[in-house]
């Protein structure tokens, strides 16, 4: 067996599994709604990828003082998790309104009146073309699949900037300058802190080894200090 038919083999095999039958039938039903959710979570799997690569670099790169290496990772830690967070609220929240918005929007290009003027007017072009009617009997379903397909469109293109340009670009950089400035604030309490616990640390009586006890028990070790004691200067 070659190495297309084992591709195919194992292509096959995965069709057959619970969930891709699940996701096929779910795009039979609504192939926009399939479409959409899958595209936010390629985008949230980007950016939560590249938030880990982030934070792994800032913990590891050298160029930064040791003091601002956490401060700096977690300012990427909060960037990219308030971005995965605001691109899925935005998504579904858009999810909830687009659909209305499409309407209150398009709403005179869809409705009962231009639904028939439109009919109206391609009967007449196909009578004058000398056209019979049969061809046009299914025009009102052709004109609410046109609906539908405008709908799914604007919704698509609609949920999808609202997640990742409103959400993202939008939103994000509001919160999180002031988050990270709380951040900033309470890294430096505790480094505070840490700094205080040193300088006592530092000020302390230092603790004399077992040597250090010893020859200040015995007197002074040096020839020198032993010939001043002994002869004067």
């Amino acid at each position: 067996m070659g190495g297309i038919d084992k591709i195919a083999q194992g292509m096959g095999y995965l069709s057959k599994t619970r969930p891709l039958k699940a996701l096929g039938n779910a795009w039979n039903k609504n192939p926009e709604g399939v479409l959409a959710g899958a595209t936010v979570a390629s985008i949230v799997l980007k950016d939560g990828i590249g938030c880990a690569m982030y934070v792994t670099q800032s913990l590891n790169n050298k160029k930064i003082p040791d003091e601002k290496r956490k401060f700096v990772a977690a300012l990427d830690l909060t960037n990219g998790g308030l971005m995965i967070l605001a691109q899925i609220a935005l998504f579904f929240l858009s999810r909830q309104y687009s659909g209305k918005i499409f309407k209150n929007v398009f709403g005179k290009s869809f409705n009962e009146l231009a639904k028939n003027q439109t009919i109206a007017r391609l009967q007449m072009n196909a009578a004058k073309a000398g056209k019979g009617f049969a061809k046009y009997m299914k025009l009102e379903k052709v004109f609410d699949k046109v609906e539908k397909n405008g709908k799914d469109l604007f919704k698509f293109l609609f949920d999808i900037a609202a997640a990742t340009i409103v959400g993202k670009r939008v939103i994000v950089p509001l919160i999180a300058t002031p988050f990270a400035k709380k951040v900033e604030n309470w890294m430096g309490k505790k480094d505070d802190k840490s700094s205080e616990t040193a300088k006592e640390v530092n000020t302390a009586a230092p603790v004399m080894t077992g040597n250090e006890t010893r020859n200040q028990a015995s007197g002074p070790t040096n020839l020198i200090e032993k010939y001043k004691q002994n002869y004067g200067k």
